[in-house]
């Protein structure tokens, strides 16, 4: 944002925290959209299948009882649901700087991927020094979020199991924060071009896109943090974000 001759500090201090949490609400929207029209689709498949098992059963020349498979029909519904639950509370609206519990918000997040992506064999494997992270909890959701949903998005079939593996290191001024894949990869010319076209173009309006490394380099770099990605072609992704550090009082209204 530039600075013009009539502004005061403040008023553009004022200006680019507006500017931050309407980044944040903007994905956050998209983010429930998309989570509606997923489980709006399960809930019509359930129900169809569910009508489909009591009809099979009522042709069959002895009829069986339908309940066992109703029951496991219902049990598969009920994780989908779980897995896409979100702990009440949360909303960027609410978004001040608490000390995060990464495991259970990194396990949340990669869950949800999974169903969204339709992986069933993704693997994810944690190494956090420490397990808590002094940050803002929604952005950081969304920064997960788009980074686990680019590394299950790339799978190579040659490898078999998909392996995600999430570090987190502290470090004297911020966290370091550490993803890698096993998945196809892209030559790094590719992603440059990825993350700075659409980073100049509002990558939240256009989520459905390849556009996650866009989003992270947004709300990483509205927080002076920095990312960088590494890929090669078979060789899979390792991407760094580095987090700058707050105080609980920071942003505090």
């Amino acid at each position: 944002m530039l600075e013009t001759q009539g502004d005061s500090p403040n008023m553009v201090s004022q200006l680019q925290t507006v500017m931050i949490y309407a980044a944040d609400l903007e994905l956050e929207v998209d983010r429930l959209r998309r989570k509606e029209e997923f489980l709006q689709q399960e809930a019509r498949d359930h129900v169809k299948q569910v009508s489909q098992l009591c009809e099979d059963a009522a042709l069959l020349a002895e009829p069986q009882d339908p309940v066992p498979a109703i029951a496991s029909a219902c049990q598969h519904f009920g994780e989908v649901l779980r897995d896409l639950h979100d702990p009440s509370g949360y909303h960027p609206a609410c978004d001040q700087v608490t000390a995060v519990a990464l495991r259970p918000l990194v396990e949340k997040v990669f869950l949800w991927q999974k169903r969204l992506n339709g992986v069933s064999n993704a693997v994810l494997r944690l190494d956090l020094e420490p397990d808590h992270i002094v940050w803002f909890p929604a952005r950081l959701r969304h920064i997960l979020d788009n980074l686990i949903f680019n590394a299950l998005r790339f799978p190579d079939p040659a490898k078999g199991e998909i392996r995600v593996g999430l570090s987190l290191r502290a470090k004297p001024d911020g966290y370091e924060l550490q993803l890698t894949d096993n998945g196809r990869g892209r030559p790094s010319q590719e992603i440059d071009g990825v993350m700075e076209f659409f980073y100049r173009a509002a990558p939240a309006r256009t989520a459905n896109l390849d556009v996650g490394f866009a989003v992270v380099k947004l709300l990483v770099e509205q927080c002076c943090g920095s990312i960088s990605v590494i890929s090669g072609e078979t060789s899979g992704t390792n991407v760094t974000v580095v987090l700058p550090r707050f105080d609980l009082d920071d942003y505090i209204k």
